[in-house]
């Protein structure tokens, strides 16, 4: 991709080139018409210099032409012609630099001046002019017999050769000057963006230097531009949500460390207590049996581990089917009908069976039996469990409340996040603290909004159809 510099280079530059190039181009059709306009004025002179020594004295015309007055029309190089005819063609004087030849005609004779441009009788280019005159009487009489003002049709050709040097002389000014201020464009334009791009080359170097072990709070670059603050905002916003998903990676990976080692000790101590007492068949089943639980426990935790990996990876494909979620709620209850009682829980559940909703079962399943472990394992003892179902005018929400006297209003954030345990020093070996996490995860996979909430004593863990956004008004 092309770099901003360039980019803006190229269309300052080539701007500007194309706006000097049609001004010197105008310029230039404008000086150029001026020009010939001066070139026809010169030869329309010349034809009024000679009517001005063309004389008549009764039926007689005279031509005071002088070779000193005007030596343009003498033979030579580069000479200049003209042609006197009278209104009926008869030829009254012609230049001697046309060796008796005759200037040809491109329209008909007029008393107005008409120039056009045609080759020269030695093959230069030229341009003509021809203009009807009426000879002035020297002694003009009166009466009848008063003789008529005699007419005569002036020609005039000169070459084109100082008109088309000082054309081109105004061409070469014209280019020279553009290419003198395209030269000084392009100076200024790369001094301009060079100065323009120095605070996003000071923010760059600042994101260079940036650690990712002492992530900054703010990135400090000075004063920018009103285009790069909100890139410097975004950065900094995305530097603290990277800052805060590595503290979370970091905290996470101790968890592990601290959830794996404590059943590995345990592992390690049972096997060896089992190992120095080898002649004890019992001691040896009560010590695989241990083992075999701490295993399990063990298992359970790298299961859900690996998949929250996979769904953060988006390894993990959901299909949408109809579910049938009152079957599924009771399917689940059975077996944990028997903490209840333990606890002295009772289970309030008004979900019947045929409430259909569209999902994958599958996510359904690990999600309420989650929230429903969660609530019967953490409700105050001899309380309510109460599980729920509601139809809405957007689809629909299953609702978990149990009574808690642990939770604070604070907590509700933190409830699934990996590990989090209300009081560590109090958490119990069998869960790992990895359920909400879990199925939070699931739910954002399946587009579905999990939320929990407090109120006073009651925590509720409401599920259901993510709301899509609503379009905005005009």
């Amino acid at each position: 991709m092309r770099s901003i510099k360039s980019y803006l280079l190229s269309r300052l530059v080539g701007g500007a080139a194309l706006v000097l190039a049609l001004a010197g181009a105008a310029l230039y059709v404008v000086v150029t018409r001026a020009l010939e306009a001066q070139f026809d004025r010169n030869l329309t002179d010349r034809v009024q210099g000679f009517a001005s020594i063309l004389f008549q004295t009764e039926d007689e015309v005279e031509f005071e032409f002088s070779e000193q007055i005007m030596p343009d029309y003498e033979p030579g190089e580069r000479p200049a012609y003209f042609e006197l005819r009278f209104e009926d063609g008869r030829l009254l004087e012609r230049s001697d630099s046309l060796g008796g030849r005759d200037l040809a005609l491109a329209s008909e004779p007029s008393r107005e001046p008409a120039h056009w441009t045609a080759p020269l009788p030695d093959g230069r280019e030229g341009r003509y002019v021809a203009q009807l005159i009426e000879v002035h009487h020297v002694h003009p009489e009166e009466g009848p017999d008063r003789p008529v003002a005699a007419r005569v049709l002036v020609v005039v050709a000169r070459g084109m050769e100082e008109l088309v040097a000082a054309e081109r002389e105004v061409l070469l000014y014209c280019a020279a000057s553009s290419a003198l201020l395209i030269g000084l464009i392009a100076v200024s334009s790369w001094l301009a963006v060079e100065r323009g791009l120095e605070p996003a080359k000071r923010l760059a170097a600042r994101l260079d230097a940036v650690e990712v072990e002492h992530l900054p709070a703010h990135l400090d670059v000075g004063r920018l531009p009103r285009e790069l603050a909100p890139v410097a905002a975004k950065t900094d916003l995305l530097i603290q949500r990277v800052d805060a998903a590595l503290a979370r990676e970091r905290r996470t990976t101790a968890d592990i460390a601290h959830e794996l080692r404590t059943p590995i000790s345990e592992l390690l101590t049972v096997a060896e207590v089992a190992l120095r007492d080898g002649h004890d068949p019992e001691g040896s089943r009560r010590a695989l049996g241990t083992i075999r639980d701490v295993a399990a426990r063990m298992g359970r935790s790298v299961a859900t581990l690996l998949e929250l990996a996979r769904l953060e990876m988006g390894a993990s494909r959901l299909e949408r089917i109809q579910v049938d979620v009152g079957a599924l709620v009771a399917e689940l209850l059975r077996p944990l009908s028997g903490s209840a009682r333990e606890r002295a829980l009772e289970l309030s559940c008004s979900v019947g069976p045929g409430e259909l909703v569209e999902g994958d079962r599958e996510v359904l399943r690990i999600i309420l039996s989650n929230l429903l472990g969660n609530a019967l394992r953490y409700a105050t003892r001899a309380s309510v469990v109460a599980c729920r179902f509601e139809r809405l005018a957007q689809g629909w929400r299953l609702v978990l409340e149990n009574q808690t006297d642990e939770l604070q209003p604070a907590d509700l954030k933190s409830l699934s996040e990996p590990f989090w345990r209300k009081d560590r020093a109090r958490a119990d070996r069998e869960h790992s603290g990895l359920g909400l996490a879990l199925s939070r995860a699931l739910a954002d996979k399946a587009g579905l909004a999990l939320a929990f909430e407090l109120e006073g004593r009651t925590f509720r863990a409401v599920l259901g159809p993510r709301a899509s956004p609503q379009p905005a008004r005009s």
